[in-house]
């Protein structure tokens, strides 16, 4: 129960206003074929953080093994220097109500014990990582990790109020990964938005591109050997299937990349703001309680959902009039 009550607060924070920023960053790209892929991810990925997600451009901080690739939309090098450099200028800039988003491409390292990314010069580990990214003071961190070896990042970038997401389940998984592209297609594609909300969460966006990564495995009939999951209770445990049943993806659920219709249309009056916001709330709610199911009886369950359903149904009422 204490969980989910620390959940709930951090959820409540998630439908307060605050900026967005977002840091891309893609490691040694190895040969040139990659470094062509991996520019090409990171500048769809730029621009539907722009356009769909109206993320303002001087919000998104990208690195790249040689920015001379695209002096426009590149502005460090990948190395461990730079990327503390953009986290304490982001840490001068961040406050608590704001969302930061964290896209690590490229190629990883496990060694059984500590995963290391492959930067340009010396390797960060992943405690490494976790303390150059904690250090801007945002209330929400989104972090997906789509390298080679990325589940053994987990334990180390796993804190309460973070939703971390790794291409592969453990450090042991070694080889090339396709989940990132999946990812960024997701974030574009209005088929991810399986609540028809007009929305895309994060979970949405994960279990898509999860789903795609399954069917190019089978489609190309090889063994899968990248498993993505998702952690965002703190536990530093993941799941590929977040649900309430296993205590993963409360989080991601309510937790959003854009800033909702008032940023993206402008449309609203401050009535329908305050109700747009109110049930989003609400629905926060709904999926909170589905994680207290366990602890208490149907009938409970039923009488605390049944009041939550007509509390959203009235406000939606509300909101198209």
């Amino acid at each position: 129960m204490a969980a989910v009550v620390l959940l709930m607060a951090h959820l409540a924070a998630a439908t307060e206003p605050g900026a967005r920023w977002a840091i891309l960053i893609t490691g040694v790209s190895g040969d040139p074929q990659l470094q062509d892929m991996y520019l090409k991810e990171l500048t769809e990925l730029r621009s539907v953080l722009e356009e769909r997600m109206a993320i303002p451009r001087d919000g998104i901080t990208v690195l790249f093994d040689d920015p001379a690739r695209d002096s426009a939309l590149i502005q460090h090098k990948s190395t461990r220097s730079d990327l503390q450099d953009v986290c304490r200028r982001l840490a001068a800039a961040v406050n608590q109500n704001d969302l930061v988003f964290v896209y690590i491409g490229g190629h990883g390292n496990y060694d059984g014990e500590t995963y290391k990314l492959n930067l340009v010069g010396p390797d960060p580990t992943a405690a490494e990582l976790a303390s150059m990214l904690y250090s801007i003071p945002a209330g929400r961190f989104v972090i997906v990790n789509t390298t080679s070896c990325s589940g053994g990042s987990l334990g180390d970038l796993s804190q309460k109020g973070s939703i971390v997401i790794t291409a592969t389940r453990s450090g042991m998984e070694k080889n090339q990964t396709s989940f990132g592209r999946y990812f960024i297609e997701a974030l574009g594609d209005d088929a991810a938005d399986t609540d028809r909300n007009r929305r895309l969460s994060v979970a949405e966006a994960f279990l898509y591109a999860n789903r795609k990564v399954e069917e190019h495995y089978k489609t190309e009939g090889k063994l899968q050997t990248e498993h993505p999951v998702l952690e965002d209770n703190g536990d530093g445990k993941a799941e590929s299937r977040p649900a309430p049943e296993n205590g993963e993806g409360l989080l991601a659920m309510a937790t959003f990349l854009d800033a909702g219709t008032s940023d993206a249309a402008g449309s609203l009056t401050a009535e329908q703001q305050r109700l747009s916001n109110e049930a989003r709330e609400v629905e926060a709610e709904i999926e909170a309680l589905k994680y207290e199911k366990a602890g208490m009886s149907e009938a409970e369950y039923e009488r605390r959902l049944e009041e939550l359903l007509i509390r959203l149904a009235k406000i939606n009422a509300r909101l198209q009039k």
